[in-house]
Formats: structure tokens, sequence, C-alpha cells
């Protein structure tokens, strides 16, 4: 069974351009280049750092979404280097000014040793004073208790085709702090075929602190939002 990450065209319709991208593209503004993105998907975010004048490797874990990425960069003439990578493996031989997780990509990592990983990866190839800036959920408890939550999203093909999805939380195990979720999609009210489940890691706020410790990292800011305001125990983010 394919996962929304083998469907460009379908995940490029339900997740579309936020507030993350604008936050992105200041920090980014602020502390230059070169600049890699982990789990960069289509190139979303890749693309516009890339436009806005600097250097720009993306990788992703997912070849279709960097075949629909490279497209994208090609037709908007973004000089950008796309890489199929695994982010927790991956070894590029070169050093950054700044790494970006975006859009709460680190919760595709669900075990512990994935996480650490990772960040030791990221640790690697950041220069001296290099940032390191991501985002993740701040997990509600009592959506968590709740499954069944659905949330709705739709939007307009390239070829003009309505698609609609909803993403519905269907499990939660608060031991491996994991969610379940499953993705449904609707073309024109024709019903595609299921994706595969999803599974994302819940990270609750004293944790990253202390994980970013353990790999020589140090926290330098936290924020509640994209807009930079107070990290709050009610905070999305």
């Amino acid at each position: 069974m394919p996962t929304l990450y083998d469907l460009p065209s379908l995940y490029d319709a339900v997740v579309t351009p936020g507030p993350c991208e604008p936050f992105y593209r200041r920090l980014a503004c602020s502390t230059g280049g070169p600049i890699l993105e982990l789990a960069c998907g289509t190139g979303r975010l890749t693309i516009p750092l890339a436009l806005d004048g600097h250097e720009v490797v993306g990788l992703d874990a997912s070849y279709p979404m960097i075949r629909a990425a490279r497209a994208k960069a090609d037709k908007s003439r973004a000089k950008v280097e796309f890489v199929v990578g695994d982010m927790r493996r991956f070894d590029l031989g070169r050093s950054f000014s700044m790494v970006i997780v975006s859009c709460n990509s680190l919760a595709h990592l669900t075990a512990n040793e994935d996480i650490v990983e990772c960040l030791s990866r990221i640790a690697r190839h950041l220069v001296p004073g290099g940032l390191l800036a991501f985002d993740v959920v701040n997990p509600n408890m009592r959506d968590l208790a709740q499954c069944g939550n659905t949330a709705e999203r739709s939007n307009t093909k390239p070829d003009r085709s309505f698609v609609s999805g909803s993403k519905e939380l269907i499990a939660y195990d608060p031991v491996q702090q994991v969610q379940i979720l499953k993705w449904r999609f609707e073309e024109l009210g024709r019903k595609i075929p299921p994706v595969a489940l999803m599974r994302l890691r819940a990270f609750f706020p004293q944790e990253m602190p202390l994980r970013l410790a353990l790999v020589g990292l140090e926290l330098a800011a936290r924020y509640g939002d994209f807009s930079g305001g107070h990290f709050t125990g009610c905070s999305p983010n």
C-alpha cells in the first residue's frame, strides 16, 4: 500500500503552504547559507529559499517527492540540489550554516534511537555556531485521548480536479508516545484508494532541550507559534 509520500500530487493538494514558510525564510535571511532542509518533500520551502538567493540542499527519503521537487525547481528556475536520503543516516560530506526540519517532520522518527541518530547527524553537518531550526506539534492530551478526532483539508490539484482529505487519529500509544493516523481522500466525489497508516511521535515540551543537549546542541530560542510568540502549555507548536 502506498504512503502519502509516494503520491506527490496528492500530497501537494492537501499539504499547502502555511505560516511556517515565512518563518523559516526570515530565519534564513538572518543566518545565511548554505542551508540544508531535511524531509524537504516536494520543495515547498526549499525552492522559495533558493529563490531568495540562498544555496540550498534538500534531502528526502521519498524518491517520488524528490522527483516532483526537481521538476518544480526546474519550472521555477531555482538552483537547488535535491538528494534522496534518510535523515537518520545521511552523510553529505560538507557543513551548513543552517539545517531546517519543518512541518513536524521529526515526528516521523518514532523510536528514540532514530531521533538521537538524526540529531547527531545534524550536529555533525553544522558549522561551528550554526543553527538547527525545526518545529514539532505541542501535544494536546485531550485530543490524544479522543481517538476519532478528524482534521479536514481540501484543495485544487494542478489539473484543476478538486481533492478533499481527512486525517483521523485512530490510536495513541501513551507508552511509546506514538499516534496512528489514517488519511482518507476523495477526488471529485470519487474515493481515492487508501494510503498506509501514518505513525507520528508526540514530543512533550521537556524532551527536546535534553535531546539537543545529548548531541552537543544548545537550545537558543523556543517559540509557541510561527509569529515568534511566547511558548506556553497551550501553544500549538
